[in-house]
């Protein structure tokens, strides 16, 4: 959802900045209005879809190569346009093209509270598949699954694991639009869902089952990271969590 989001966003505001300036004076900024919708992209990109931080910062540091040449591209043509015929025009594209990619700049990015509230049926399908596993002698405690297929061949074949495979396509999705990066049974009532390293440290989003509440009750089966695991109350049965150094 988010993804199909910032691609229709992205889409809208191209779109509003050639009615505004007109088909026939496009021509002349279709190469440095490319690059800044692609460095917009990539920015709406990182805040809300991916997870990983390492990666998060990659993205952004490319977002603002895309972003700072075509500034300096489109400010020239306003310079050079002054006086021009339909210069306003032009004039007017270009301010709101860049007070877009501002605006871009400054939103907050979304939280892993707000990634699962947005794909929340899909958190909870994949945990209650992933529980359902375990609970019929499929996984063991401390399985780790990345998105797409385990460290094990069971995925090979889902129906091995699971009872349908629509859960590998929602693990998939989960990974591509709320940057999920792997799926951990820390505990028999616990999943970790993580989506990414800062340091040594992980975090993501633990849900539970059974009544078991991680805010006051923080023992766990597994230990697959070295640190005293940190959690925070979304909803019932449901943390962001930290672990690791």
């Amino acid at each position: 959802m988010a993804l199909a989001i910032i691609i229709t966003l992205s889409l809208v505001l191209g779109g509003a900045v050639v009615l505004i300036c007109g088909k026939g004076n496009i021509n002349g900024m279709i190469a440095p209005l490319l690059m800044l919708w692609a460095g917009d992209f990539l920015l709406l990109y990182a805040k809300f879809v991916v997870g990983d931080s390492s990666l998060t910062f990659i993205l952004n540091l490319s977002a603002m190569v895309l972003v700072g040449i075509p500034v300096i591209w489109l400010t020239t043509i306003i310079v050079k346009s002054n006086g021009g015929k339909d210069s306003e025009k032009i004039v007017r594209a270009i301010v709101f093209a860049l007070t877009m990619t501002i605006i871009i700049v400054f939103v907050p990015s979304l939280k892993s509270e707000g990634k699962f509230k947005l794909y929340q049926n899909d958190f909870y399908a994949v945990s209650d598949a992933i529980f359902q596993a375990y609970d019929d002698g499929k996984v063991p405690v401390g399985e780790h699954f990345s998105s797409w297929s385990s460290n094990t061949n069971d995925l090979e074949n889902p129906d091995s694991v699971f009872s349908s495979n629509e859960i590998v396509k929602k693990m998939e999705k989960l990974k591509r639009s709320a940057g999920v990066g792997a799926y951990t049974l820390v505990d028999k009532d616990v999943i970790y869902f993580s989506f990414g390293a800062v340091f040594q440290s992980i975090s993501g989003i633990a849900i539970s089952r059974n009544g078991k509440d991680l805010s006051t009750d923080e023992i766990l089966e597994s230990k697959p990271y070295d640190g005293v695991p940190t959690y925070r109350y979304i909803t019932d049965g449901v943390y962001h969590f930290t672990d690791g150094l």
